[in-house]
């Protein structure tokens, strides 16, 4: 596998994910199979999606809905011009 050289400070994250990935020799299947079984024998969540702070399911599910309701009427390209916009639009009330 071919390696590559960082001056990000980061090295010692490089390692750890070059060991996983020759632990599961280079394949993320295998991986995902792995921390499935690991997750289904402890019990808990290995990975959990974190919603925004302070808000309930409906208020997080609204949003979600109406970003993509903008997007698909061509009112953001995007989410993350979404996002932006809504930032902006948050500052604008202060």
């Amino acid at each position: 596998m071919k390696t590559t050289k960082h001056d990000d400070g980061l090295e010692w994250l490089h390692d750890i994910r070059a060991r996983l990935a020759k632990q599961f020799n280079y394949n993320p299947r295998k991986a995902a199979i792995h921390y499935r079984r690991v997750q289904k024998a402890s019990g808990a969540k290995i990975y959990q999606r974190e919603e925004p702070v302070g808000s309930d399911v409906q208020t997080y599910d609204a949003l979600h809905d109406s970003a993509h309701a903008q997007i698909a009427a061509d009112q953001c390209e995007t989410l993350t011009s979404y996002r932006a916009a809504r930032k902006r639009k948050a500052k604008g009330a202060k």
